[in-house]
């Protein structure tokens, strides 16, 4: 039943558990800048190359994502194995 408990507490989505932090004007300027950048250097490349750049932001984009999740996991699994310590 614990168990049960537990996993009805755990919110396993990026953007529930973020959304306050993604709405910062931080952030949202943070974002700005990395996208100004992207774009001006995406327009000094040829055709081909905006291309293989394109590719190569898209795999890091997907490569972050991945760590964010695996960490957000992690997190949760130490958060729960704490969690049983105290109360167990």
């Amino acid at each position: 039943m614990k168990t049960v408990e537990i996993e009805e507490c755990i919110k396993d989505a990026f953007e529930d558990s973020m959304q306050l932090f993604v709405q910062t004007e931080e952030y949202k300027k943070e974002r700005d800048e990395i996208n100004d950048m992207i774009i001006t250097f995406r327009a000094m490349l040829d055709v081909n190359r905006q291309l293989q750049f394109n590719e190569i932001v898209d795999a890091i984009t997907v490569a972050d994502g991945k760590l964010a999740s695996e960490a957000y996991l992690h997190g949760v699994v130490e958060g729960i194995a704490l969690r049983e310590k105290i109360i167990g």
